[in-house]
């Protein structure tokens, strides 16, 4: 995901670092440019940025740091890389849930913070290369961001930062109803990505299976009832209705599975974000008086999952 949004800015017109613990991916980038295959767009394209490394002592202080890592890593990659950030830079968050605005809080002002949430998707197919969209079909934009204290005097920052990626074809938009738009996207997350990581299916099959839809149902029902206590108005049947998968479920008819990061990271025995996706909803309606027991099964499941990885029974 980094590379599709830095990719964009640059398209746009501005000057871009890349900063990844990825090496043999950084190396590629800085040797070969980057690659993407974007849906809708005729053929690859390389795009060469203005640097790749490892670590910020490479790259130096930036006026803006997007931060795209997982919440679960957003600490070790702030405190891993103190040279980007100068007592001015400007720093947004990009994460899926809820909670990242929070962990970036503890080290930089509300004034140079930012939270937003990405409505696009993108995978590396090997180093150097992604393949990805800048906007779900559902979404007009692929990226909605807006900084913590609306009154800052640093909003210039955030508007120059839409108009690049829009110029650079990644529809961008620097909106006050940035929490709303975190919270539908959670709603999406919560309902297909801890199912994902638990069964390793794509959410198409989850979402085909009846027993799997109607567990995704109450998923979606709790974290709207949570949302409508936090101030954010969600129509539960909006995700309702957007089954995705015609029944009887006929899996030759679907043209694209999806695999959520979930799946991947429960496969390659990584910490998942179920903390601050079901379990945000677990948190959150805990504070509300909201009740969520399908969202805390979810939560507790996964947390089991990623704890005894190495315990997973491999046959005799």
């Amino acid at each position: 995901m980094g590379c599709l949004v830095g990719a964009h800015i640059k398209k746009g017109g501005g000057e871009v670092y890349f900063i990844d613990t990825n090496e043999g991916h950084i190396k590629a980038i800085r040797d070969n440019g980057l690659t993407m295959e974007i849906e809708g767009e005729p053929g690859p394209q390389t795009i060469f940025i203005d640097g790749a490394a490892v670590t910020g002592r490479e790259t130096g202080s930036c006026d803006l740091v997007i931060v795209l890592v997982k919440c679960v890593d957003i600490e070790l990659a702030v405190e891993s890389n103190p040279e980007l950030f100068a007592k001015d830079t400007i720093v947004i968050g990009l994460q899926n849930g809820i909670g990242s605005k929070d962990i970036l809080a503890k080290y930089f002002p509300g004034s140079l913070l930012g939270t937003g949430v990405l409505m696009s998707s993108a995978n590396i197919v090997s180093n150097g290369k992604i393949i990805g969209r800048t906007h779900f079909s559902n979404s007009p934009v692929g990226v909605y961001f807006s900084p913590v204290d609306l009154q800052t005097p640093h909003r210039g920052v955030f508007k120059e930062l839409e108009t690049l990626l829009s110029a650079g074809g990644m529809p961008a938009e620097c909106s006050d109803r940035v929490d709303e738009f975190i919270w539908h996207k959670l709603v999406s997350n919560v309902m297909g990505n801890g199912i994902s990581a638990l069964l390793q299916l794509s959410v198409e099959d989850s979402r085909g299976h009846d027993d799997g839809w109607a567990l995704m149902k109450e998923l979606a029902r709790e974290t709207c009832e949570v949302a409508k206590a936090n101030g954010i108005d969600l129509d539960v049947n909006e995700y309702l209705s957007e089954k995705l998968v015609e029944s009887p479920y006929d899996r030759s008819k679907v043209e694209f599975f999806h695999f959520v990061s979930a799946v991947f990271d429960s496969f390659q025995k990584r910490r998942t974000e179920i903390d601050f996706i079901n379990g945000a909803v677990v948190r959150e309606g805990q504070k509300h008086g909201v009740p969520t027991p399908y969202n805390e099964t979810i939560w507790r499941l996964v947390r089991v999952m990623q704890d005894n990885y190495d315990f997973k029974f491999s046959g005799y």
